[in-house]
């Protein structure tokens, strides 16, 4: 892997949460007091094992593309909670996202844009229509209805994780009401179909059976390199 190599374009990893003991142990060793404290927050071992991997994570993919050290990344957080790098690293340009469902993270890696990224666990259980009704836009429910009663729970996450990307990248979370633009969820490429300026760019993948992801971002178009953390990350 050349970590120099990003230039214009977007990296995107996925890696698995669910890990050994003595895997969990070198990322933990990585966190801030910070970080420690938030996980020791977690009412449910297993909880706590997957933050404490996501962070870990994080901090080993972004040490890597920045040459330092894990354990010595700052961070600092928007009004609405998004992370950014701090300290030495805050006027380097180098942005990036996360999202983690269950036991399964994504990561979006750039530079000088803002990004936004989500992945859902796909749960036909939590993909009803009262829901959708609820924070989708009308287009988007009308979308919904259309597909088939087996490709709706799968469509409902695309939606949703389209929307919460761009949330994400604008940085400025339900501020921006979900219902104030639309994006496809019916099967063909992810787009944007109103209600948002034609800077921002959207695309959607498939990190692992069963779950859905989005990126966005803003800019020139680009090309978005997909990356596992369990195969490509030396």
């Amino acid at each position: 892997m050349d970590w120099a190599r990003i230039g214009g374009d977007i990296h995107v990893w996925h890696g698995a949460l669910d890990r050994e003991e003595e895997a969990i142990r070198p990322f933990e060793a990585t966190l801030s007091p910070e970080e420690k404290a938030r996980a020791d927050r977690f009412h449910f071992a297993r909880d706590r094992k997957r933050f404490v991997v996501a962070r870990g994570l994080l901090r080993t993919l972004l040490a890597k593309y920045l040459r330092q050290s894990p354990a010595e990344l700052e961070f600092s957080y928007g009004q609405h909670g998004k992370p950014f790098l701090a300290g030495e690293n805050a006027l380097s340009g180098f942005c990036f996202n996360l999202s983690h469902s269950a036991d399964f993270a994504v990561y979006g890696f750039a530079r000088s844009r803002n990004l936004g990224i989500d992945v859902e666990r796909i749960r036909p259980d939590s993909a009803g229509e009262d829901i959708a009704r609820r924070f989708f836009s009308a287009p988007e429910v009308n979308d919904l209805l259309t597909l088939p009663p087996e490709a709706r729970a799968e469509g409902f996450f695309h939606c949703w994780t389209r929307k919460e990307a761009y949330l994400k990248a604008r940085g400025q979370g339900l501020h921006i009401p979900l219902d104030s633009f639309s994006v496809s969820l019916l099967p063909g490429p992810a787009q944007f179909l109103g209600g948002v300026e034609p800077c921002w760019h959207l695309a959607d993948f498939y990190p692992a059976e069963a779950y859905v992801a989005a990126l966005v971002y803003d800019g020139a178009p680009c090309s978005i390199e997909y990356l596992s953390a369990d195969a490509d990350l030396k």
